[in-house]
């Protein structure tokens, strides 16, 4: 006679695979949230809520993806490291432009300095 095979729960089994790929889905409306805040100069929002997606990330590879997983995690990873990409080339412009301003107001202040100390 056969053994009887095991009882496996589906919804169990799925319910995990489909809240572990919400996970994802949910981490990359975070970078494509961060992504439109960096477009619209709002870096204090991109830094909080890449602190928040930090957290998230790092939470869901606690567990290794299963093989059945890969595919999709390998997808979510390229879309998140094309987003970062941009995100650190749009957060390297505007250092960038903070960095010209700085220098214009460094100068200015230098020069008002030097035009004080010649009127003395």
């Amino acid at each position: 006679m056969n053994a009887p095979l095991p009882v496996i729960e589906s919804k169990s089994v799925f319910g995990d695979q489909v809240e572990r790929n919400t996970q994802l889905d949910v981490i990359l409306a975070m970078t494509n949230k961060m992504l439109q805040l960096a477009k619209e100069q709002q870096w204090d929002s991109v830094s909080k809520l890449e602190n928040e997606r930090s957290h998230l990330i790092f939470s869901y590879f606690e567990t290794t993806p299963s093989v059945e997983e890969a595919e999709h995690v390998a997808r979510f990873i390229q879309k998140v490291l094309a987003a970062d990409k941009e995100l650190i080339s749009l957060g390297s412009s505007e250092q960038q432009k903070i960095l010209k301003h700085s220098q214009k107001v460094s100068r200015g202040k230098q020069a008002s300095q030097a035009y004080a100390s010649s009127n003395r």
